[in-house]
C-alpha cells in the first residue's frame, strides 16, 4: 500500500508542479470533505471578508469522498480542480483533512488555515487517534502526510490549544484561538427568533411541549436507531416532542419520534429545552447557549477505548450522565440540571463568544495584504 500511495503522489506532485508555474491570483479558497455545500461558517467568514476585501475572490471547494469506485473517481478530477485553485491562491482555508494541501510541496509563499469543522475538543481525532480504534491505518496515515502544510490551526479557547496542538501535530504557538464563525449565531438574539417562528411553524405539534433535542456523534461502525428508539420511548408525547439531528454521515433513525433534516442542529438547539449528547462536539454549542444538557453514554466503555477523550469526561461533563435510557429521561423531567455549571464549561472551553466570524476575517485580511 505505502509505495503505491508514494507512487500516486509522486505523479500527483509533478502535475501539480506545473499548476505552480501559474501565476498566484487575488484569491482565497475554501475546501471542504464535510458537506457537498459550503457549511455555515463558510458562509459566514465569507460575507465578513467581503465586507474586508472587496476585490477578492473566493473559490468553494466541497466535496464528500465517500461512495462506491465511480464516485472515488470522481474525487480524483475534483482534486485536479483543488491543485489548480491552491496553486493560484493566497490563502487556503480548511475544515477538514485535505489531500491535496497535505501530500503536495506547497509554495512557501501559500497561508494555509486549518478552520476545523468541530467546535472545542472533547474526543480524540486527528493524528491523536491514527493506528488506533476509529482512527486512521498509521501507514496510510503517514504516507498521505496526514494534516501537513497548515500555517495556522484555529480552536475555540485556550484550554483546547494543547488538544489541537496534538491532533494536528503542530506547536502550540502555530494554534490560534479563534472560535469558529457559527459562535456569532448562537449569540444573535434577532436569528433566535426568527428561527424559533420557523421552527414552530414547520413543527406545529412542538407547541405546548417541551423540545429535547438528541444530537448524538458519529460511529464508524454502529448502528444506534434502537438506543435512539429507547430513550425517545421514555418520555411522555404527550408532555415532550423528542427530535433526532442526526450527524452528516450517520445512518441512524429513529422510529418513535421526530427526525429531522430541515434545520441545522444550531437552529434546532435554538429551539431546544433539553439538549441530550453523548461524545458530540455539540455539547459546546449548546453549552454557549446556556442549554440544560444531558449525557446519554450508553456504550462509554467500548466507545472510550476505541476513541478517548482529551478532557475528562466523566469529571467535566456539565450534567447528568448515564448509561440509562431510564435515568436520563428521569433527569430531564425533575428537571435535574445545573445551568451555573454549563456557563462555567462554555466560557472554559469557547474562549470568546462574540465576533468570532470578525476576528477570522481581519486575522485572513491583514494575511492577504
Amino acid at each position: 500500500m505505502k509505495p503505491v500511495l508514494k507512487f500516486i503522489t509522486a505523479v500527483l506532485n509533478i502535475i501539480f508542479s506545473c499548476f505552480k508555474l501559474l501565476p498566484v491570483k487575488n484569491k482565497i479558497t475554501f475546501i471542504s470533505r464535510q458537506s457537498d455545500s459550503k457549511s455555515e461558517d463558510m458562509i459566514m467568514l465569507e460575507d465578513a471578508l467581503r465586507d474586508r476585501l472587496p476585490d477578492i475572490k473566493m473559490v468553494f471547494l466541497c466535496k464528500k469522498l465517500e461512495g462506491g469506485i465511480f464516485r472515488k473517481i470522481c474525487y480524483c478530477f475534483h482534486m485536479l480542480r483543488q491543485m489548480y485553485h491552491i496553486a493560484t491562491s493566497q490563502v487556503v482555508i480548511l475544515d477538514s483533512y485535505c489531500i491535496s494541501i497535505s501530500v503536495l510541496k506547497q509554495r512557501e509563499s501559500l497561508v494555509v488555515i486549518q478552520m476545523w469543522h468541530a467546535l472545542g475538543a472533547l474526543k480524540k481525532f486527528g493524528l491523536s487517534i491514527v493506528g488506533s480504534g476509529e482512527g486512521r491505518d498509521r501507514t496510510v496515515a503517514e504516507a498521505l502526510s496526514m494534516h501537513r502544510n497548515y500555517t495556522w490551526v484555529l480552536t475555540s479557547g485556550d484550554a483546547c490549544v494543547p488538544y489541537f496542538a496534538e491532533a494536528f501535530g503542530y506547536k502550540e504557538n502555530r494554534v490560534k484561538v479563534m472560535p469558529l464563525p457559527r459562535v456569532d449565531k448562537l449569540t444573535d438574539t434577532r436569528l433566535k427568533s426568527d428561527t424559533l417562528r420557523k421552527i414552530h411553524t414547520r413543527y406545529p405539534e412542538f407547541k405546548g411541549k417541551k423540545l429535547v433535542v438528541y444530537a448524538p456523534t458519529f460511529r464508524k461502525d454502529r448502528d444506534i436507531s434502537a438506543e435512539t428508539d429507547l430513550l425517545a420511548s421514555k418520555l411522555d408525547p404527550s408532555a415532550y416532542a423528542f427530535v433526532l439531528k442526526k450527524h452528516p454521515l450517520m445512518t441512524t433513525s429513529c422510529h418513535v419520534a421526530a427526525v429531522d433534516d430541515e434545520f441545522t442542529t444550531l437552529e434546532m438547539l435554538f429551539a431546544a429545552d433539553y439538549v441530550v449528547c453523548d461524545y458530540s462536539a455539540v455539547v459546546f454549542e449548546a453549552a454557549v447557549l446556556c442549554k440544560p444538557v444531558f449525557f446519554y453514554n450508553f456504550d462509554y466503555d467500548e466507545y472510550g477505548e476505541a476513541r478517548d477523550f482529551y478532557i475528562d469526561y466523566m469529571a467535566e461533563m456539565p450534567g447528568v450522565i448515564s448509561k440509562s435510557a431510564d435515568e436520563i429521561a428521569e433527569a430531564i423531567v425533575n428537571e435535574r440540571y445545573d445551568i451555573g455549571r454549563v456557563k462555567k464549561f462554555a466560557s472554559k472551553y469557547v474562549s470568546c463568544q462574540q465576533g468570532c466570524s470578525r476576528r477570522i476575517a481581519e486575522f485572513v485580511a491583514e494575511i492577504i495584504r
